[in-house]
């Protein structure tokens, strides 16, 4: 793993976010042997007047008040205020200024020098010199442009991005090969999994009192949005298996104004649980007969990687999905559903074939993807990149 290195991560997300994602994973991890600040979310969606976004508003003024927050040693957070309106020329003029004065107070309090940037969004571009660092990362873990509420505009930056940054990782292979054309330097790196604190699903863990009841149980974890999942697909299994209890895990409506439930709410076997603290997560994956992936095939989903597919091997569940492009090469380990009919037969195949060995082989299928492995694999691209700085900057000051 790198060591010794300043690293300045502008996240999408905020730091104490109840479901754990790649840059929460990879920089607490980091942050063991190097210096890291995490830059909560520069707001790339359009805000709304719902409640939920007025709160967040509201929280973000509180956090940004707070000035830095010191989560350990090491790590540092920090929640930058913007005005998210991005598609407008004048106030995009004035966030750079006004976020490139907040920054450079707090990088020069932490005495961070030469960092490393790495970035999940593309308006960090507008960031990349202020720091003289000695190396650029641009993570890139979605397809921006087929989100409802992302702006053009950040089409744009996120194209001068793939073009500026010394490293752009994927996390999806559409993502590689769309992202690879403005960089020579773009690898593959698909999400792994958080395998100890998941796998604990496999063990006698107590189950929580909403999973106590014992008819099948099919689950899922994650964002409950009418851009990712086919809310039909949920509604025709509760209606042919009335039977069966459903249990979505996760906050509704990330990355859209509004989501409607109004379907699913019909079903009386299907549970919409919330979101849930991430340490409990396990408890509830040990309760799912299996796991499901109801993903919609679009755009969006087309250019992803499910890091909850993992998460569910980890705990040596039958997981069954729609067939996204993403999973093809784990056909081995779950159940890829090209209709709505097929998802329902490979449900019930799931449950008719579910036994020790097969539940052996996800949990060792999940065990070779591990953010531990996923550093070291980004750490050694990292490592040699910056080898070629240094003696390209050798040879340059030489002549």
């Amino acid at each position: 793993m790198i060591e010794r290195q300043h690293i300045i991560c502008f996240g999408f997300a905020e730091w104490d976010n109840p479901y754990k994602t790649n840059q929460h994973h990879l920089m607490l991890r980091f942050s063991a042997f190097n210096s890291v600040l995490f830059i909560e979310s520069l707001g790339l969606r359009q805000p709304s007047l719902q409640k939920k976004d007025v709160r967040r508003m509201a929280a973000r003024i509180v956090k940004w008040l707070r000035g830095v927050r010191k989560v350990s040693e090491t790590l540092y957070v920090f929640s930058p205020l913007v005005i998210p309106l991005h598609k407008y020329a004048s106030v995009r003029k004035f966030n750079r200024w006004f976020l490139r004065w907040q920054l450079s107070r707090v990088v020069k309090s932490l005495k961070f020098s030469r960092p490393i940037v790495w970035s999940y969004v593309p308006n960090a571009v507008e960031y990349l010199g202020l720091f003289d660092q000695k190396l650029s990362v641009y993570h890139c873990v979605d397809e921006l442009s087929a989100n409802p509420r992302i702006p053009r505009i950040v089409g744009a930056m996120e194209q001068e991005l793939l073009k500026k940054a010394d490293i752009v990782f994927t996390t999806a292979k559409n993502l590689y090969e769309s992202k690879k054309q403005f960089n020579a330097r773009t690898y593959y790196m698909p999400n792994v999994a958080d395998f100890d604190h998941f796998n604990r699903g496999f063990s006698e863990l107590e189950l929580p009192s909403d999973m106590r009841r014992k008819p099948v149980t099919l689950g899922f974890i994650g964002a409950i949005s009418g851009y990712k999942l086919d809310f039909d697909l949920l509604a025709l299994l509760a209606s042919k298996h009335p039977a069966w209890m459903i249990k979505l895990i996760g906050v509704t409506g990330e990355g859209e104004k509004a989501t409607d439930l109004t379907l699913l709410r019909k079903y009386s076997n299907i549970h919409l649980l919330g979101g849930k603290p991430y340490r409990e997560l396990p408890e509830f994956l040990r309760g799912f007969d299996v796991c499901l992936l109801p993903n919609i095939l679009n755009e969006y989903t087309k250019n992803m990687f499910p890091m909850k597919f993992f998460e569910y091997l980890a705990a040596g569940k039958a997981v069954v999905s729609t067939n996204l492009d993403a999973l093809s090469k784990y056909s081995d380990y779950c159940y890829l559903s090209r209709t709505r009919e097929e998802f329902e037969q490979n449900i019930l195949r799931a449950i008719r074939e579910d036994a020790p060995p097969l539940q052996r082989k996800r949990i060792a299928c999940a065990k070779l993807h591990t953010w531990e492995k996923r550093i070291e694999e980004m750490s050694t691209v990292i490592e040699g990149v910056l080898s070629e700085k240094m003696h390209g900057r050798g040879a340059d000051n030489a002549r």
